[in-house]
């Protein structure tokens, strides 16, 4: 398969699974008849975050009448979310350098080169990526009295390796953009500054959690 129909098909993918997460949750009152574990985890309900050099992501499941195919739904939903993050976290670097270096749009397309480079690492780090942490409930409907599975996967990939893609991604392309050694080393620059504001703005993030359940124990 080549890395234009890998990507598109994992486009696919995503598109299909947004869809469907529209409608994941069961209507409230589904009565929950078994859990693995109570109550549910925090971190099914975690954004995407970075901490002691690992990127994490949450993969939900759709309904399943079976845990083992709800598994591996929520284990592909969870590598989905991981490929538009680092798809908009590679396009908001390119735009960002365009303008400090003043290139065209002509010599470097930010969404073009965000989508070839998601064709890269789709097929390798993505891919790779291990789920760590599982989470199912089984459920049934109190409108059609189906009984289904509901699953959560959380996901790791390891920052350097997202550094490490994106690095060889730039350096092969430093012809057919026209730049120097210097410009390119600016563009690795940016994404990994890109990388160290998100880790800033999950720290913040994480604290208001914290201060927010502490308030609410009082």
């Amino acid at each position: 398969m080549t890395r234009k129909r890998v990507y598109l098909f994992l486009v696919f993918l995503f598109i299909f699974s947004c869809a469907k997460k529209q409608t994941v949750k069961g209507p409230v009152g589904d009565e929950i008849l078994w859990a693995s574990e109570k109550p549910r985890p925090s971190w099914a309900y975690e954004e995407p975050y970075i901490e002691g050099g690992i990127l994490y992501f949450v993969g939900m499941s759709y309904k399943y009448a079976d845990e083992k195919s709800s598994r591996e739904d929520a284990e592909r939903d969870g590598r989905l979310r991981a490929i538009r993050y680092l798809e908009t976290a590679a396009r908001e670097t390119f735009e960002r350098i365009i303008a400090e270096l003043g290139l065209t749009g002509g010599v470097l397309n930010p969404s073009d080169a965000a989508r070839t480079y998601i064709e890269m690492i789709a097929q390798g780090v993505v891919q790779k990526s291990k789920a760590v942490k599982w989470y199912s409930e089984q459920r049934k409907s109190v409108v059609t009295g189906e009984i289904y599975y509901q699953t959560f996967a959380k996901l790791l990939v390891p920052e350097e390796q997202i550094m490490a893609s994106f690095n060889d991604y730039v350096n092969k392309k430093r012809e057919e953009w026209k730049m120097a050694q210097e410009q390119i080393n600016r563009v690795n620059e940016a994404f990994r500054s890109y990388w160290e504001a998100k880790k800033k703005e999950a720290e913040l993030k994480q604290q208001e959690r914290e201060k927010e359940g502490t308030e609410e124990e009082k």
